[in-house]
């Protein structure tokens, strides 16, 4: 069924996947020897609960490091623990920066295409990344910064493809393209941000963003670190059994001390 993002009161369950990258250990630590920088990606997701409150997901490892149970496993596997008594259509809505492999994800778990909305802080970074490759020159790029965001604030993104077809004069016609296929590709994603912010509803992944830092960012990204992908991957589990409140039940830390 339709989920009516617009409406204050309609009901939304909330669902963000974002991930992070940390510097993969070298094998050989041999500072003569170059080798080709590697980083570890670590998908992290977050289901709203019931209460409101959030439940951290990740993907599961064997003792080698090696993934033996898939984010999208874990994900599904929530969804019906927390609402597989439910008999009416669940009203989820997925929040994300726009991945590919997010997308693809969720396609997995429910095997249908679901609401989801462009993170508005996402595709606001993109368009000016893109502009500024675009645009001549600087005040080039603000005219049409304040040409643009306007239309897609308000989710008008045709309007916003016409402006860039036929009133940008590009630097670099090849990234004015891209930007182009780039609209063009999350149109379905991209909503009307006023409308939803002013029901009082959210229109970006920050919370997502908090989530991944919380799970590995703190913890993984200081200078000079670097992880093997096992240490990493084990040490991202144990934080998020901490966040979910489930640190003393994995532990068994009452029944040893009876």
């Amino acid at each position: 069924s339709e989920v009516r993002i617009y409406e204050p009161k309609a009901a939304e369950i909330l669902l963000f996947d974002d991930g992070i990258q940390v510097k993969e250990q070298k094998a050989n630590r041999d500072k003569k020897e170059v080798e080709e920088k590697t980083r570890i990606n670590t998908d992290v997701a977050m289901l709203q609960k019931r209460d409101g409150t959030y439940h951290y997901l990740i993907a599961g490892i064997a003792e080698t490091g090696e993934e033996i149970v898939s984010l999208q496993e874990v994900i599904k596997a929530q969804i019906e623990a927390e609402y597989g008594r439910r008999k009416t259509p669940l009203p989820i809505v997925a929040i994300s920066d726009g991945a590919k492999s997010i997308r693809s994800t969720l396609i997995a778990i429910f095997g249908v295409a679901i609401t989801i909305i462009l993170d508005w802080y996402h595709l606001h970074k993109k368009v000016c990344e893109f502009l500024s490759m675009i645009a001549i020159n600087k005040p080039d790029k603000l005219k049409h910064m304040n040409a643009i965001f306007p239309l897609l604030w308000k989710g008008n993104t045709q309007a916003a493809i016409s402006y860039l077809s036929t009133e940008v004069k590009a630097r670099n016609p090849d990234r004015l393209q891209q930007l182009i296929d780039y609209l063009q590709k999350h149109q379905a994603e991209i909503i009307n941000y006023e409308r939803r912010q002013l029901a009082g509803k959210s229109i970006g992944s920050g919370r997502m963003e908090k989530g991944v830092d919380q799970v590995v960012g703190k913890r993984q990204k200081d200078n000079a670190m670097s992880w093997s992908r096992k240490g990493s991957k084990a040490l991202a589990i144990l934080k998020v059994a901490e966040l979910n409140m489930q640190w003393d039940s994995l532990w068994h830390f009452n029944s040893l001390a009876a």
